[in-house]
C-alpha cells in the first residue's frame, strides 16, 4: 500500500489548485500553496489568500505575499521559473485594476512584476502564456478572478484579448492571438457573435506548441480545441465546436491526450498534433474523464475521477501504466455533498520532478489541504 499523508496542516485551508504543474522547488522540500480562512464559498472581489510555501519536513506554511487574484479550482496558477534571477515562483495578482504576475525569489524575498497573468510556463524558454482571468470571471466564474468589471462592457469576440506572450525576463507582455481570430478561423456560424473566451493552456514538452480551449456559451458550453506556436503562428483547430471536450495533457512534443466524445459516449483519446489520428487510450481502465498527467519518465499516468452522489460522493485517484496497462488504485476520498459546483475540490494531481511523489488537494478530512503520495517504489 502506497503511503498517503497530509503535506499541509490546519487550522487554515491550504491548496495549490490545478493539475499537471510542478509545485516543487529544486530541493523538493518546498511546495507552492495558497492559504485561506474560508473554502465553502467562491472568492469574492477583494477576498485575499496568503501566498507561500509548505515545508515538506515540518508541514509548516510560510507566507511570502497575498493576492486577490485566485479561485478555489486553479488557485493563482503558481509556477516555478528561472529567468536569470535565480529560482523564483510566480503567482497572479491585481495592480491598479489590471492583472499582473509577481515573481518572488524565496531566498531574498525580492519581488518582480510581470505584465499579465500567467497561465502556463514554457519548459525550455523564459516565457509564459497569459490569459485574461478577469474576463473569465464573467464567462465561467469557477476559473476566473472575481472583480467589479461590468460584464456588459465586455466585447463578445474582442480583437485585443486572447493569448498573451509574457517575457519572464523583461516582464513585458504582448498579444499573440486574439479571440476574434480564433472565432473567425472556426468558421462555425453557431458561435459567431456569442461571448467567447480562452482557457486551459498548456505547453508541449519542448515548448514549441501550445494547446488551448476556445469556449462559447450557447445552450450550454461549446468548446473547441486548438494548437498554436508560442508566437501565435501556425494555428490549427484540433477538435471543432459542438463536441464535449474536457481535459487534456501533452504526452511529449507531438502527442496529445484528451477526454472527449469523438468516439462513442466519451473517454480518453490520443492523437498527433495536426493529424487528427484519434485512437482510444486506456479503454476499459481509465475513467471517462479526469485530470490526468504523465510522469516525468512517461511510464505512468496519474488521473483523478469522481464517483457517487450526495453523501456518497467520492473523489478517486489512480495510476495507469502506459506500457503494460496496469492500474493501481491509490484511494478514494469522501467529498461532502455541499462541496459541489464552483466550490468542489477536484484532486488535481501533479508529479514531483523526480517522479517519486504525487501531490493533490482534498477535503476528505473536513478541511481543504494538500496531500502527498509516495510512489518511489513503483515498479
Amino acid at each position: 500500500m502506497l503511503n498517503i499523508a497530509a503535506l499541509s496542516s490546519r487550522p487554515n485551508h491550504h491548496f495549490f489548485g490545478y493539475y499537471g504543474i510542478n509545485a516543487w522547488d529544486r530541493s523538493l522540500r518546498y511546495h507552492l500553496a495558497l492559504e485561506t480562512d474560508f473554502h465553502k464559498r467562491r472568492p469574492k472581489a477583494g477576498d485575499s489568500a496568503a501566498v507561500g510555501l509548505v515545508n515538506r519536513q515540518t508541514h509548516v506554511f510560510e507566507q511570502y505575499a497575498e493576492t486577490s487574484a485566485f479561485n478555489l479550482q486553479q488557485g493563482s496558477m503558481m509556477h516555478w521559473i528561472d529567468a536569470g534571477f535565480g529560482e523564483e515562483f510566480t503567482f497572479n495578482d491585481w495592480e491598479y485594476g489590471e492583472l499582473v504576475s509577481r515573481a518572488i525569489n524565496p531566498k531574498t524575498r525580492e519581488t518582480r512584476t510581470i505584465q499579465g497573468a500567467v497561465a502556463a510556463v514554457s519548459p525550455t524558454q523564459p516565457v509564459a502564456i497569459g490569459l485574461n482571468f478577469a474576463r473569465m470571471a464573467h464567462c465561467r466564474a469557477v476559473v476566473g478572478y472575481a472583480n467589479h468589471i461590468d460584464p456588459d462592457s465586455l466585447h463578445n469576440t474582442p480583437e485585443d484579448d486572447g493569448l498573451f506572450l509574457l517575457d519572464l525576463k523583461t516582464g513585458e507582455s504582448r498579444l499573440v492571438l486574439s479571440i476574434a481570430e480564433v472565432i473567425r478561423a472556426s468558421q462555425c456560424g453557431k458561435v459567431q457573435g456569442r461571448r467567447a473566451w480562452f482557457n486551459h493552456v498548456l505547453f508541449n514538452a519542448d515548448g514549441s506548441r501550445i494547446l488551448f480551449f476556445c469556449r462559447v456559451k450557447r445552450d450550454g458550453l461549446f468548446t473547441s480545441l486548438w494548437t498554436v506556436n508560442p508566437d501565435g503562428s501556425d494555428l490549427k483547430c484540433q477538435i471543432p465546436f459542438r463536441r464535449w471536450i474536457s481535459h487534456f495533457a501533452w504526452r511529449d512534443s507531438q502527442h496529445i491526450l484528451i477526454s472527449c466524445n469523438l468516439m462513442g459516449d466519451g473517454g480518453f483519446l490520443e492523437f498527433t498534433d495536426g493529424k487528427q489520428d484519434f485512437r482510444t487510450f486506456g479503454e476499459g481502465i481509465l475513467p471517462r474523464d479526469g485530470h490526468a498527467c504523465f510522469s516525468p519518465d512517461g511510464r505512468w499516468l496519474i488521473c483523478d475521477y469522481r464517483r457517487g452522489k450526495g453523501s456518497d460522493r467520492m473523489a478517486g485517484l489512480m495510476l495507469y501504466n502506459v506500457n503494460d496497462g496496469r492500474k493501481i488504485s491509490l484511494g478514494e476520498f469522501r467529498s461532502d455533498k455541499q462541496f459541489s459546483g464552483d466550490i468542489r475540490c477536484d484532486l488535481h494531481p501533479r508529479w514531483s520532478p523526480d517522479g517519486k511523489a504525487i501531490s493533490f488537494d482534498s477535503i476528505h478530512e473536513n478541511s481543504r489541504q494538500i496531500y502527498l503520495v509516495d510512489v518511489s517504489d513503483l515498479g
